[in-house]
């Protein structure tokens, strides 16, 4: 979402609570990670808001001892519910008890309507349901004794996580975690605007590391809208997101597999063909893009050096001096937080516009991880016109995702090849 719209909403939208990571996360020294949830807007007024919490594009049903949807069931659900969740009497649902069922639910709707705003905006456009042609609105079902959770065909729904003797931990409701609920929007989002494969002799290797890529880059940008996760995150590594000293100091900050995943040094040769394993590469080069494009423009605005920008980008196992990297971060971090941050959510609103735009013009069929890296070449072009082409193509480039040693975009054509050779 740009921050534009973030700040027109807050005048007409309306108000929740959200947990920005899970409220069981600890910090290094004790005690919770984020110990309160952060006031978000939705773009819905509160006119609009109907009990659930509900509006025309999805919906909030708190099930009454229901089992998980199957192949034998499937929504909408018509079965006993909990009272709907309504608003306080000034239409806004942010006086809810952080520890009251009312309060789970409505950060379920909440997390995904939010969600919904940021990348429509980065679209331009209304995201339409996959599922349209079946259901007009999105069923919400938070809450039910199950130690998994599940989104499908019109439907998410969400149980708690498990103890260590593998009980329902009913202290982790996976509703209220903002990260697995982005994800599962993020798989929405590239079901409807790229698609799946239709040939059936495509094995869609790379178009499934690239479903898991898309969901967690979606829950990434839009953790990044939390300014309390940011201002964490730019405290702990002084802008120094590239290095390993960096990558340590994330670790210590959260335990969303989101953010650990992004900071990762996988490159093609070190996975296979399993989806989530295959993702970390693609999400890793469009993660250090962005950071690139962050750091990049702190040098334009004289906030760091270039030498240490480029000191900084140098890859992992190389021989500079990470303490000397960090101790001059932050130095140049010290009185200028407010400008890195405003630099670091520029870089967020770029990113969701490079992948919207990407992603709406790619094909499902026979996808390849290069035809996504030329898709965010052209859309640079659009975007900037051409200027952070270079800091993709060494992004890209260092992760090894280039043409397949098969593709015919490799094989040289002589003049014979193509019948000119007199």
């Amino acid at each position: 979402m740009s921050l534009q719209l973030d700040s027109k909403i807050a005048e007409t939208g309306t108000r929740f609570r959200i947990f920005p990571q899970p409220r069981f996360l600890q910090r290094t020294e004790g005690g919770p990670l984020f110990p309160e949830p952060e006031v978000v807007v939705v773009s819905v007024s509160p006119a609009a808001m109907r009990p659930g919490p509900a509006d025309d594009r999805m919906f909030v049903v708190d099930a009454v001892s229901k089992l998980p949807y199957n192949s034998f069931s499937r929504p909408p659900y018509h079965g006993e519910t909990h009272q709907a969740v309504t608003p306080g009497p000034d239409g806004h649902f942010d006086h809810l008890d952080k520890n009251s069922r009312q309060f789970s639910a409505a950060t379920m709707y909440a997390t995904v309507r939010r969600v919904l705003d940021i990348w429509e905006d980065y679209f331009g456009h209304r995201l339409e349901w996959h599922f349209e042609s079946d259901f007009a609105r999105l069923e919400m079902i938070p809450l039910i004794e199950w130690d998994n959770a599940q989104s499908g065909y019109g439907f998410l729904e969400f149980g708690f996580g498990r103890t260590p003797a593998g009980t329902v931990d009913h202290s982790r409701p996976y509703c209220e975690n903002f990260d697995v609920l982005a994800h599962e929007l993020g798989h929405s989002i590239i079901f409807s605007q790229v698609g799946v494969p239709t040939n059936a002799g495509d094995d869609g290797i790379d178009y499934g590391g690239m479903q898991e890529s898309s969901g967690d880059l979606v829950a990434i940008v839009a953790s990044l809208h939390f300014h309390s996760l940011v201002d964490k995150l730019l405290a702990e590594t002084k802008g120094n997101l590239l290095t390993v000293n960096g990558l340590d100091r994330v670790g210590e900050l959260s335990d969303s597999r989101q953010i650990r995943i992004a900071f990762n040094a996988k490159r093609m040769s070190d996975v296979g063909d399993e989806p989530h394993e295959r993702s970390l590469p693609l999400t890793g080069a469009i993660f250090d893009t962005m950071v690139e494009v962050f750091q990049q423009n702190l040098v334009n605005n004289g906030l760091i050096k270039n030498e240490l920008r480029v000191r900084s980008t140098n890859l992992p196992g190389s021989t500079e001096d990470l303490k000397s990297i960090q101790d001059d971060f932050a130095t140049a971090y010290t009185g200028n937080e407010a400008a890195f941050k405003e630099e670091l959510l520029l870089a967020r609103d770029y990113l969701g516009r490079l992948l919207a735009e990407t992603w709406s013009h790619l094909s499902p069929n026979f996808l390849t991880y290069h035809e996504i890296l030329r898709g965010l070449m052209r859309a640079d072009r659009e975007i900037t016109g051409g200027t952070n082409q270079p800091i993709i193509r060494d992004s890209f480039a260092w992760r090894e995702i280039s043409p397949a040693p098969t593709s015919r975009l490799l094989r040289p054509n002589t003049l014979q090849d193509c019948g000119l050779r007199i």
